[in-house]
């Protein structure tokens, strides 16, 4: 396996922001390597950066609470936007770490978002037409 570091962090990088093809992609012309191994690296890759971000969501003190504020004020995107600014985590990851984060608080991970809107006017339409008959 080649020793260059900047190759190896764009391979991480390229998992990081979801870019799973293209890592391996990248490791295959990188290593030399063939397909198999190019895609167990990466999957191995894929799970060691998860757990990382994981377990950073739960151990980051101050900053876990200004994340659980965020929660509780029903504004996962900010919360996830800052967590992604802290870490430098994927979407994904950063997503999945706030919802690990509001989980073991005891918090809702979002309030719902527009599903329950849908349902308020589907229902106040169908009351409508109800009684205008």
């Amino acid at each position: 396996m080649p020793s260059d570091p900047a190759w190896r962090t764009r391979v991480a990088e390229l998992v990081r922001q979801g870019h799973k093809i293209q890592a391996i992609k990248l490791y295959r012309e990188a290593s030399g390597t063939d397909l198999a191994t190019a895609k167990a690296f990466v999957e191995e890759l894929e799970r060691t950066l998860k757990s990382a971000v994981l377990a950073s969501a739960t151990s980051s003190g101050n900053d876990d609470a200004a994340l659980r504020d965020l929660l509780r004020g029903g504004q996962k995107i900010e919360a996830i936007k800052r967590y992604r600014e802290r870490t430098g985590a994927g979407l994904k990851e950063a997503k999945d770490a706030v919802e690990a984060l509001a989980a073991e608080a005891g918090l809702p991970a979002s309030r719902g978002g527009c599903a329950g809107v849908v349902v308020l006017v589907l229902c106040a339409g169908v009351c409508a037409a109800l009684l205008s008959h």
